[in-house]
């Protein structure tokens, strides 16, 4: 039976997908939390029986407004702790991931409340992505870096949160300088062999594409910071 702490994870989860635009029904949230089919049927039945998501009749899954309630506090908690674990106490992006899912929980809601404050009220954690809570929220107008041209200059804006369940992947973002507002130039795309090579610090780095999928980039002249 899944834990209280754990169905807080799938809420959050749900929220994530929720705010990627993305239909959750459960055989994404299984994808995405890298769980099996029966386990998160298991935990989406019981936080239906707590009146926090509600399925339709095709398993589109909803938050209700205590259920959304329960996840920005969660999502507030997580991000609140990967800002301080990467600004402050100075770990690369995975190793800020691991320890804010363990913080998360243990932070109260009041030392989450001084560490949002001691930093300034931050609007994004460190991918980009905004913080539940702290305003004025990041408003995103780019596209993902497989859609855009070559030949044109681009400021990351974000890293999107599907990026976490891969920690190798998020060292190599971090590693490489690929943060919000790094300025990038597309190169060139190789769709056969699904590459993109960007121009990023003045060296050329190749990705693949379901990399470049998870990038969220604007064109610079448009581009205003997203972080605090």
């Amino acid at each position: 039976m899944p834990k209280a702490s754990a169905l807080d994870e799938y809420l959050e989860k749900i929220y994530i997908l929720e705010s990627e635009g993305v239909t959750v029904i459960g055989a994404r949230v299984a994808e995405f939390m890298s769980v099996r089919a029966p386990t998160v049927t298991e935990a989406l039945h019981r936080l239906v029986q707590r009146g926090l998501i509600t399925m339709d009749e095709h398993h589109v899954i909803s938050l209700t407004a205590e259920g959304r309630l329960k996840a920005e506090d969660t999502v507030r908690r997580h991000r609140v702790a990967e800002r301080w674990l990467t600004d402050v106490i100075g770990l690369d992006w995975a190793q800020a991931d691991e320890g804010a899912h363990k913080l998360a929980h243990a932070f109260s809601a009041e030392i989450v409340e001084r560490l949002s404050k001691i930093m300034g009220e931050p609007t994004t954690c460190p991918h980009g992505n905004p913080i539940p809570g702290n305003w004025p929220p990041p408003v995103y107008v780019g596209v993902r870096l497989e859609d855009a041209p070559p030949g044109q200059e681009f400021v990351v804006e974000r890293v999107v949160e599907h990026a976490e369940v891969d920690s190798k992947l998020l060292r190599h973002l971090w590693s490489q300088g690929l943060v919000p507002g790094a300025h990038v130039g597309v190169v060139d795309t190789v769709p056969g062999a699904g590459t993109i090579t960007i121009l990023l610090n003045g060296h050329e780095v190749t990705l693949g594409m379901s990399a470049a999928s998870k990038i969220q980039v604007r064109p610079l002249q448009a581009a205003v910071s997203v972080s605090a």
